[in-house]
């Protein structure tokens, strides 16, 4: 009985252990799925904006010392004067002087290249710049066109040398502040009337005096370029025609024959050393930049003579121009020089300033009479100089040239070696 009891026992063990078996993939503990997040597009970074101009706008503004605002001068009373009241007009404007050295080692067309290359943001918008920088700063790419951000110098109110100042290859670059232009300072008691031939100056018994070594030679090329003949050949180079310059040799030594011209003003260099002549009464013409007697009118004033007798100077000038990359300053910019250069301001500030005017109108507002006649004549008859690059062949040469007339050699040979140097 027992045995078979545990022959139960024993199947009941196996049906058992069979049903478990067969259960197994169902009671076993479930392997969890995967959990699928879900996944985000990054946003893209947002590219970097022009920074919010919080504040007054900046405009900045390069001049040279000798138009410096601050000075102690009536002209630069004047001219700070006219530059806060645009401020005025402009309150959310912020106007930045800055004086720049206008020296041969680190003059404002240095500065301005350097500042190009260097830190382009920190370049002027509105800069002062003599007629010879302003056109090697245009060629180099530094300057930008005031063409369409004013019509100022389509008006009719401008001297014609003027409107040439501002312009490079018949593109406008600037605006023309103030300039300068040789002429003849002359005693007029001691001339029946105004010398107007170079005759009559050497016939009247008086002397004249100028700086024969003048590195520039400005007065003998003023000489030269008045037969309106090129200083340039096709490739660019220096040329200059031996016929005219014999002419302007000879008209230098018949003033030196004449004794018009005295032997011991050879190595003078300067205007003020011409003037400290005619002032003391040693002369009786002197030949200068109008800008060294304006403030002082020592005598009276003509148009320098061409060879033919003829009204003819050169003349300079500075100029306001655009150098910063700013459109909004740009427009501002054109706008203040527009407003420096206005009739009314240029009249009261170029007196002051012992500078000429570069507008009719602006001489118009002078009082005095036979001064302002006689500035007229010299600006009707200024032309600008010729390119730096030019005048720094030219002066040299004709420095020399002049030299060598002063030393007693004869024109035609000194003119025949000068082209021959040149060649």
């Amino acid at each position: 009985m027992m045995s078979r009891l545990l022959r139960i026992a024993y199947c009941s063990t196996l049906i058992l252990l069979a049903g478990c078996s067969s259960l197994a993939p169902f009671l076993s503990t479930p392997t969890p799925a995967p959990v699928i997040r879900p996944t985000t597009t990054p946003e893209p970074e947002s590219s970097p904006t022009a920074p919010v101009q919080t504040g007054p706008r900046v405009l900045r503004v390069w001049l040279p010392p000798r138009f410096d605002p601050n000075a102690d001068t009536p002209s630069a009373e004047l001219l700070k004067q006219r530059i806060d009241e645009f401020n005025i007009e402009h309150p959310d404007l912020e106007i930045e002087i800055r004086i720049k050295a206008d020296g041969e080692a680190a003059d404002l067309l240095n500065s301005l290249s350097i500042t190009s290359g260097a830190a382009p943001a920190a370049l002027p918008d509105l800069i002062m710049l003599s007629h010879s920088d302003m056109e090697v700063a245009a060629q180099r790419g530094l300057l930008h066109p005031i063409d369409g951000l004013t019509s100022i110098l389509d008006e009719p109110d401008w001297y014609a040398f003027a409107r040439d100042l501002g312009r490079v290859q018949n593109t406008s670059y600037g605006l023309p502040f103030s300039a300068d232009a040789l002429m003849m300072v002359y005693r007029a008691s001691v001339f029946e009337e105004p010398p107007s031939t170079w005759e009559a100056i050497f016939t009247s018994g008086n002397q004249m005096t100028f700086p024969p070594s003048d590195p520039k030679a400005y007065f003998p090329l003023s000489l030269y370029l008045s037969a309106d003949v090129p200083l340039t050949g096709d490739q660019g180079s220096v040329i200059l025609d031996e016929g005219t310059l014999a002419q302007v040799l000879s008209l230098f030594r018949q003033a030196i024959d004449s004794e018009t011209v005295p032997l011991t003003i050879r190595d003078d260099q300067t205007d003020l050393q011409a003037l400290s002549l005619f002032r003391e009464g040693e002369a009786d013409v002197a030949v200068v930049w109008a800008s060294s007697d304006l403030t002082s009118l020592s005598g009276q004033y003509l148009p320098l003579m061409g060879i033919d007798n003829a009204p003819y100077t050169v003349a300079d000038g500075w100029v306001l121009a655009l150098a910063g990359a700013d459109p909004e300053n740009q427009s501002l910019a054109a706008e203040l020089a527009s407003y420096l250069v206005d009739s009314d301001f240029m009249s009261a500030w170029s007196l002051a300033a012992g500078y000429l005017p570069t507008r009719p109108q602006a001489l118009d507002g002078w009082q005095d009479e036979a001064l302002k006649m006689s500035i007229d004549e010299i600006l009707q008859a200024a032309h600008p100089l010729p390119p730096e690059s030019v005048v720094s062949v030219t002066g040299p040469v004709m420095a020399q040239a002049l030299f060598r007339i002063f030393n007693g050699e004869q024109p035609e040979a000194v003119a025949r070696s000068v082209i021959e140097s040149l060649e």
